[in-house]
């Protein structure tokens, strides 16, 4: 198998925009008045997925993640271009594997495949998937803009990502069957939270996606805005970890009853986390905090 059998398999996950993959460039049309938001991920085998399990959980997973990204600013996807450094010596059905996990992501968020480049011989996987969304012009959201006496708030469950983790990779874990259905999907196929990209847009003033653990996307708003966040301790409790691709916003005190009905609406939950002052770090129950989420040693 060579880099052209990979392209032949993608070929059918490309959208108009990738020119059927046979162009060195994909093109893209944006509608008056939109902007376009683009993000990227990376995904190393061993280090971000467990080590051997290289087939649709780690393509699904790295396409999901990198779409969380622009989630978090209000976008819509549009399209994604995927590079690609594929193990020597590895079963070709590790490959269909990888193709249908891809296929799966981009249906489920109507986001196909405009490009990208593919290499071999490497000693395990790596991928990358850069995303594209759209928003209207200026309504972005940024980490940039909580302002002191905003609240802080988060969506959905955290700490469920952790659990996952150590279910699919065989550790022992005591939680209901229910419980460790949603601890899986949670690991292995995040939802990006497009659902409430009209919510953000019409409320939140600073917004972030919790890949690194809520005290380190805090500190991530915290900084770009010249702000101080306190956490409480009932949210930073389980969640240090990470994965949960669940969202971290910041909203006006005023806007609290709209946007919790607003989002009640869509079904999505909210849990107030905290609160912007003056200042600069993070806090919980107004101690200093210092991140514990991932980090990558270089």
């Amino acid at each position: 198998m060579n880099e052209l059998d990979l392209i032949d398999k993608l070929r059918p996950l490309a959208g108009p925009a990738g020119l059927q993959l046979m162009d060195d460039a994909a093109l893209l049309d944006l509608a008056d008045g939109q902007q376009l938001v683009i993000s990227t991920d990376t995904m190393v085998e061993g280090v971000h997925f467990p080590a051997g399990r290289i087939g649709g959980g780690f393509s699904e997973r790295l396409l999901r993640t990198a779409l969380s990204d622009l989630a978090a600013k209000g976008a819509r996807p549009i399209g994604y271009s995927l590079n690609v450094s594929w193990p020597a010596g590895r079963d070709a059905r590790w490959l269909d594997g990888f193709v249908i996990g891809l296929r799966d992501g981009q249906s489920a968020f109507d986001c196909p495949l405009i490009g990208g480049d593919t290499t071999g011989g490497t000693d395990r996987l790596v991928a990358s998937a850069t995303v594209y969304g759209v928003v209207p012009k200026g309504r972005m959201i940024t980490r940039s803009g909580a302002k002191v006496g905003d609240i802080a708030f988060h969506t959905g469950e955290l700490g469920l990502a952790e659990i996952g983790l150590a279910i699919v990779t065989g550790q022992s874990v005591t939680v209901d069957a229910a419980t460790r259905h949603r601890a899986e999907e949670a690991y292995l196929r995040p939802e990006p939270r497009f659902v409430v990209r009209k919510v953000l847009r019409d409320f939140a003033t600073a917004c972030a996606d919790i890949s690194d653990g809520i005290v380190s996307e805090a500190g991530h708003i915290a900084a770009a805005s010249g702000v101080a966040i306190d956490l409480s301790s009932k949210v930073t409790e389980g969640a240090e970890f990470g994965d949960d691709y669940e969202l971290l916003f910041c909203i006006a005190p005023e806007d609290e009853a709209a946007m919790r009905d607003a989002a009640k609406s869509i079904g999505v939950s909210v849990t107030k986390a905290g609160q912007v002052r003056t200042g600069q770090g993070i806090t919980v129950d107004g101690k200093p905090a210092s991140p514990k989420g991932y980090r990558h040693e270089l």
